[in-house]
């Protein structure tokens, strides 16, 4: 008896296998788009990550071969659109006294001639602080950014320069006032936006208004994760359901169905899939999977030119 339940058991576990593979491999929808270019942090300059680790400070970690620009400013932004970027990416901090401004860093210190928290200063003191003051890449032996007039700008002046392009919009603020303070700022705008932020500022915005795009570092590791565990059935999980999926280049083989099938699944349930460099360079030829509505999250600047030549031929069937 025990036998048969066993045997049983196993056919039912093949046959649910079986089905599995055959729909995932089978029945895949339709490509809607083709991916994006995100200027990640609006552009900017290669960072040894290994470098960064030691430090912690971006500004001291950069790699002499790609020095191009400073982290969210207006300079990286015009050169991340003029390279041919779909989006802009932004860090955004809340001041003291409620501007909304573009910086990564909590503190001032590492790459400004300021100090302290960026929360604590008033819009005033931070507009004429030289936000490429500490940039090295050399251990602070030269400083290629320093003077040269790069600022840290209110998020308001990129939206008036780009008033077509994209954001996305990392918070770094995790408090209600800044949650606030973003969605009167963004709720009126005819832009397209992503929220960036925690799962606090998330359960936030979704209460304050549902159609706003969100993602968080939890809500992406989750689909991440279920999607590799999951993705061979061509089931997509529900926390792979109107999000982002952020993928390292280097492990994009271990998703299934990547690129085609995978983006195509993604997008049949209002989500996209990104390939996440951020500072470092990347190989051109992930430029051809923007065809198979792969989108790709860098600041090298010789990748979104190539890649953009690469949207751009296949929209005009080339």
């Amino acid at each position: 008896m025990l036998k048969k339940i066993v045997k049983m058991v196993l056919i039912v576990v093949v046959g649910v296998l079986v089905i599995g593979v055959i729909h995932g491999q089978l029945l895949t929808p339709e490509r809607q788009y083709l991916g994006e270019i995100v200027a990640y942090r609006a552009g900017g300059s290669a960072v040894n990550y290994s470098k960064l680790q030691q430090t912690g400070c971006t500004a001291r970690s950069l790699t002499k071969s790609g020095i191009n620009s400073v982290e969210n400013t207006l300079q990286a932004a015009s050169g991340s659109v003029a390279a041919g970027a779909d989006v802009i990416h932004l860090n955004v901090h809340r001041t003291r006294d409620n501007e909304l401004v573009v910086f990564h860093d909590w503190k001032l210190d590492c790459a400004t001639n300021g100090v302290g928290p960026i929360h604590k200063a008033s819009f005033k003191e931070l507009q004429h602080l030289d936000a490429g003051h500490g940039y090295s890449f050399d251990n602070g032996k030269t400083f290629p950014f320093r003077d040269k007039g790069y600022r840290i700008s209110k998020l308001a002046t990129f939206y008036q320069q780009y008033p077509t392009h994209t954001f996305w919009l990392n918070l770094k603020n995790n408090d209600p006032q800044s949650f606030n303070v973003l969605y009167e700022y963004i709720a009126d705008k005819k832009n397209n936006h992503t929220v960036i932020t925690s799962d606090k500022g998330s359960a936030w915005f979704k209460q304050k208004d549902p159609s706003i795009k969100l993602a968080s570092v939890d809500s992406v590791k989750s689909c991440g994760i279920d999607y590799l565990l999951m993705g061979w059935s061509g089931f997509v999980p529900e926390s792979c359901r109107n999000t982002v999926l952020f993928i390292p280049p280097n492990m994009s083989q271990y998703f299934w169905g990547y690129p085609e099938r995978l983006a195509a699944r993604l997008q049949s349930h209002g989500s996209a899939v990104y390939l996440w460099s951020k500072h470092e360079p990347l190989d051109l030829s992930y430029a051809d999977h923007l065809a198979s509505g792969i989108g790709v999250i860098t600041s090298d600047l010789a990748f979104i030119e190539q890649a953009h030549a690469t949207k751009l031929a296949t929209l005009n069937g080339g």
